[in-house]
């Protein structure tokens, strides 16, 4: 058991710290470079995902199944995440979002799905015998290596006792919502705990738990961590300015990134602070949540 958690973290560890390492020494503008292909890597890999699992997804009974499920446990996660989370703070700041801002992260989940639906659509083109999982492998590492590379970058003035709150509430609130979840789906609560660890960072779980549990459990992780960030964008877009707390711990792993322009709209400068800390602590945690869980799945 402790061979086989090693052998699945080591990789994903080696890919953090170098990306972490490299990302340290160069130039900036090389950073940056390497940082903005993190975008079509995600997409490469949502392609890469569809085609995985599109047995799964073509699978009527079996899809629309998993579909309802992971709507249900990420709508669970959020609730639980909010509840535990919640406080009202008074956001005296007056900008008003233009359509642009309000559009761009609904655009990006869009193209999300639509790079999911390209996967799908080339299973069903490409012959059966189309082995996807090593490019899957292979894209993530590179995927982990350049967050890694990102993460170098982040830069945290002072540290609050929220700082550490929403990161430590929002693992708290997996547990919770995976414990309540069992009494609502048939799966079990290490299976959820697993499921439920990439804190919204779709790319990463999907594959991870796909190639750890197999494609079912991956399609649901998947869906899962989309929903939970399509709940985070509604929300920052509603309630953000006055609930910046709890939207940030449903953000989970993506306030540092995908939703952060979103945060940093509606929310005051600390709780932007707070969200990056938070996201990087996430970030960091989800693999290893996910490989160490799913030892008890």
């Amino acid at each position: 058991m402790i061979n086989n958690l090693i052998f699945s973290l080591l990789p994903i560890l080696l890919s953090l710290i170098a990306g972490w390492g490299i990302g340290r020494v160069i130039h900036q503008n090389i950073r940056d470079n390497l940082v903005s292909y993190i975008t079509i890597l995600v997409w490469l890999l949502l392609i890469s995902i569809g085609f995985q699992f599109g047995s799964i997804l073509f699978d009527k009974q079996l899809g629309t199944t998993i579909i309802i499920e992971s709507f249900i446990y990420s709508t669970i996660l959020t609730l639980i995440t909010f509840i535990l989370l919640f406080k009202k703070v008074k956001n005296t700041s007056t900008h008003k979002k233009s359509i642009s801002e309000i559009l761009k992260p609904i655009k990006e989940c869009v193209i999300a799905i639509s790079m999911v639906v390209i996967g799908m659509i080339l299973y069903l083109i490409l012959p059966s015998g189309w082995n996807s999982e090593i490019l899957s492998s292979i894209l993530l590492y590179i995927l982990i290596f350049l967050v890694g590379v990102d993460l170098s970058t982040i830069k945290i003035q002072s540290l609050t006792i929220n700082h550490f709150k929403v990161p430590l509430i929002t693992i708290v609130s997996l547990f919770i919502a995976a414990y309540l979840t069992t009494f609502i789906l048939d799966r079990s609560f290490s299976e959820l705990i697993v499921l439920g660890s990439g804190f919204g960072w779709f790319s990463l779980s999907g594959p991870l738990i796909g190639k750890t549990l197999g494609a079912e459990q991956g399609t649901f992780a998947l869906l899962t961590d989309l929903i939970r960030e399509f709940y985070a964008i509604g929300l920052l877009y509603l309630i953000g300015k006055n609930y910046p707390n709890p939207v940030i711990g449903i953000c989970g792993a993506t306030a540092m990134d995908s939703t952060l322009p979103f945060i940093k709209n509606n929310c005051s400068q600390l709780d932007v602070q707070i969200a990056i800390f938070s996201g990087f602590i996430l970030t960091i945690l989800a693999p290893f949540f996910i490989i160490f869980f799913s030892i008890f799945v």
